[in-house]
């Protein structure tokens, strides 16, 4: 029994959805927008008169996207790029014909290669390569460049990241803490698009999308209360 249903999952993957809602205290309401794609949405709520934001997130893994088309390197692109880049992505390319396994190799780079640092350090995609080293901008920096190599549209996405503050007791195992952080989002040749995120290597319902002129340097500190979360699997 164990064996059929472990080829079933193989054959037949299924499908995750999260469901989230978030109550945030704040008076920035205007760093928040409506958006989606499709693996992730999320719809704002303002309540002015309390100064709130209420957001409502649905996250879902990649298993209902189709990634199984060809990949097209752009050779004249590739050309431009430093040695080094380049060979990156000669060694990614390499017996790769659809761009699901190109897409496997660059996010199996990304987290064996690639180490992630607050240092103060460089995070232009040769910089990364060299010191193997980055922070989520770095990460998105050189993601975006193996993409672009293979004529896949892709553009850095600025949001937060809700982390857990650890081990908590009571009802503060329900605050998130939102950390500013920088991901990608990919556009495939049939038009679907989706929210990958380089440095976690995967995207879930802990983000919150914000508009791209924000100036985090300029946005004030919030914590983020987690009121309901569901998941449901489908087939």
């Amino acid at each position: 029994m164990r064996i059929l249903l472990l080829v079933f999952l193989l054959v037949f993957p299924l499908r995750e959805e999260v469901d989230v809602q978030l109550d945030i205290p704040t008076l920035q309401h205007e760093i928040f927008f409506d958006y989606s794609n499709d693996n992730f949405s999320q719809q704002i709520l303002q309540d002015n008169g309390n100064n709130r934001v209420t957001a409502y997130i649905k996250n879902s893994n990649f298993y209902a996207l189709n990634l199984n088309f060809r990949v097209i390197p752009d050779k004249k692109y590739i050309s431009r790029l430093h040695p080094q880049l380049r060979d990156t992505v000669a060694e990614l390319l390499e017996n790769t014909i659809s761009f699901e396994s190109y897409f496997k190799k660059v996010s199996l780079f990304l987290g064996d290669s690639i180490a992630y640092s607050e240092l103060p350090l460089p995070q232009d995609p040769l910089s990364v390569l060299v010191n193997k080293r980055a922070e989520c901008k770095g990460y998105s920096n050189l993601a975006q460049v193996l993409l672009d190599a293979v004529s896949i549209k892709n553009t850095a996405v600025k949001g937060f990241y809700l982390r857990h503050p650890g081990r908590r007791k009571s009802k503060e195992t329900d605050i998130l803490i939102p950390i500013p952080h920088r991901w990608v989002e990919i556009s495939l040749p049939d038009g679907a698009k989706f929210f990958y995120d380089p440095q976690h290597q995967r995207f879930s319902a802990n983000y919150l999308a914000v508009k791209q002129d924000v100036d985090f340097k300029k946005v004030k500190k919030f914590k983020v209360n987690l009121v309901k979360k569901s998941k449901k699997i489908i087939n």
